[in-house]
């Protein structure tokens, strides 16, 4: 082989697992944007149901078009505490099947259409006027570019048929013995873990094969190597996250290299049952007709691409359990560990290239900040109701540290959102009204929590001064509490389930409460008129209402990005 023949075939090799790549990524976008929000509700309602986990593993996947992204996108949920372990490793199992959807694309009779595929799709999406078409359209023009991919691969490895040095150095990796079948295997781990997607390196080995450079078995092995390199994404992605997200991204390599052993110590019955039951299928084409021949082998490596996950996932289901308390075992807390500093709990840079997956994980952050604000609430209420006035200090600590944190997570929401953003430059609109929604809901409930801070500081007043309110005071002040919780309680469930026609609700809620703010300060004015209460009380009292009253606004204002 000369020079100019090795890198006729390295550039066309390198151009189709580029093309191939980059396929994957629009049709995966295509698609998600087509989604939209809904891809976060599929996977975040997952439940403790494994066979729902599992098939919901399966349609996120497929959607994704990519395992790794999936099981990423797990790892950041079970590190937030969106999902369990249990449940994690259940997804991630359903995982492993949706990821041969793609495979099966490649196996359609329009593949040799691929570059009219593409060409057709880029019209559209450059002309389209609607979002919807465009976003299929972006996600035709990725199926045309694996296609395109493909062809590129397979017919620049053609040449290796007729180069006997080349047979050479592949017969290091034939499959037909036991090292052979170990090293062909290792090779695709290698190759997937370089390159980050099972997909493309299937799609290598798809183009070696039918060219006829490897045979039948060795394909087998690499494929079934893809398959654990491909966990090395999720591995990686475990930096920085807590136990339970180790854990799952581990039971992931754990499972698929368990498979792959299997496989391995039953290489030749497995090997040859896929094989007759390939050929019981679609028998072997004439050998003289090299376009027949690839279509044969494309079709044969995604059968034993879903032949193997299949197989993996019916075997281990049964047993996830065993898996959550042997990945448990190996990864156990340490005492050190168990208390850390507070951060926002769902914020993970890990999905952030999933735009509608990261969009929810902020949601959840924004209702978390929903949450604190009702935990404070409850705090300011005990100080206000504590007996002989005499509140516990913990309660005002707790409205403090509360606040604070809201500083924090508005913050880091505000940052995460806008990474969004900027790596997304064509969001959908549905998306990006979310965006602009979350950022603002964010920065509401950082200032409803400060009108909280606000309300204690009167109370801290008082007390320095000596003074106690009276208790109709009190009980008027822990009305309010109560009536601010519940609509914060209502409005949470309402951005929780995405309700728009329940806001009116909410909106006559806050009106109410406004109203009871302004009896209560008739009724303060009036007691003016009959006793004795010193200006600065008086003063601190008014305030006190004014700050509920803010509180209201700040909500009023939440339930109002809903309709926007």
């Amino acid at each position: 082989m000369d020079l100019s023949q090795l890198l006729a075939i390295f550039a066309s090799a390198l151009g189709g697992v580029g093309i191939f790549l980059l396929g994957m990524r629009f049709m995966s976008e295509g698609l998600q944007a087509l989604a939209g929000a809904r891809l976060h509700r599929w996977i975040s309602a997952v439940t403790d149901n494994r066979l729902a986990a599992v098939l919901a593993g399966m349609g996120v996947t497929c959607l994704l078009q990519s395992s790794s992204a999936t099981t990423v996108m797990v790892v950041g949920f079970v590190n937030s505490g969106l999902m369990t372990l249990m449940q994690g490793i259940a997804v991630v199992f359903g995982a492993h099947v949706g990821t041969t959807l793609s495979l099966w694309l490649l196996t359609l009779d329009i593949a040799q259409y691929g570059g009219f595929l593409v060409g057709a799709a880029m019209f559209v999406h450059l002309f389209a006027k609607r979002e919807k078409i465009r976003n299929a359209a972006k996600a035709a023009l990725g199926l045309g570019m694996l296609f395109y991919g493909l062809r590129l691969l397979s017919d620049g490895f053609a040449p290796l048929r007729g180069l006997e040095e080349v047979r050479g150095t592949l017969a290091f990796f034939r499959a037909d013995t036991s090292g052979g079948f170990l090293l062909a295997a290792l090779a695709g781990m290698a190759v997937t873990a370089l390159i980050q997607s099972s997909a493309a390196a299937v799609a290598l080995v798809m183009g070696l094969a039918g060219a006829q450079a490897i045979d039948f078995p060795t394909s087998v092995a690499l494929v079934l190597g893809s398959n654990v390199g491909t966990t090395a994404t999720a591995l990686l992605a475990c930096a920085g996250a807590n136990r339970n997200a180790v854990r799952t991204a581990l039971a992931n390599t754990l499972s698929t290299f368990l498979a792959l052993l299997i496989a391995w110590l039953l290489r030749t019955p497995f090997t040859v049952g896929c094989e007759r039951f390939i050929l019981w299928l679609r028998p072997y084409p004439d050998a003289a007709d090299p376009a027949a021949v690839r279509a044969w082998y494309t079709f044969a490596i995604a059968c034993v691409h879903s032949l193997f996950n299949v197989s993996a996932t019916v075997l281990f289901y049964p047993f996830l359990g065993l898996f959550a308390r042997a990945v448990t075992w190996l990864v156990p807390v340490h005492d050190t560990e168990r208390s850390k500093a507070w951060r926002p709990r769902f914020l993970d840079p890990r999905v952030l290239d999933q735009p509608a997956v990261a969009l929810g994980c902020a949601r959840r952050e924004i209702l978390a900040m929903g949450q604190t604000c009702l935990d404070m609430l409850d705090a300011l209420k005990r100080v206000f109701d504590a007996p002989d006035g005499k509140p516990d200090p913990a309660d005002a600590d707790a409205v403090y540290l509360g606040e604070k944190n809201l500083d924090t997570a508005q913050k880091e929401i505000s940052e995460y959102i806008g990474q969004t953003l900027h790596g997304h430059g064509d969001l959908t609109e549905e998306l990006a009204s979310l965006a602009r929604r979350g950022i603002r809901q964010a920065d509401e409930f950082e200032s409803l929590s400060d009108c909280i801070r606000g309300a204690l500081k009167s109370h801290t007043k008082i007390r320095g001064a000596g003074e106690t309110l009276t208790p109709t005071a009190v009980g008027e002040i822990t009305d309010l509490c109560d009536r601010m919780s519940s609509n914060i309680r209502l409005l949470m469930a309402l951005m929780a389930a995405g309700d728009t026609e329940g806001v009116f609700l909410a909106e006559a809620r806050c009106g109410d409460l406004d109203e009871a703010a302004k009896r209560y300060r008739a009724a303060h004015m009036e007691r003016i008129g009959v006793s004795c209460l010193t200006p600065m009380k008086s003063l601190v009292y008014s305030d006190l209402l004014v700050a509920f009253r803010r509180q209201n606004d700040h909500l009023l204002n939440i339930a109002q990005t809903l309709l926007a």
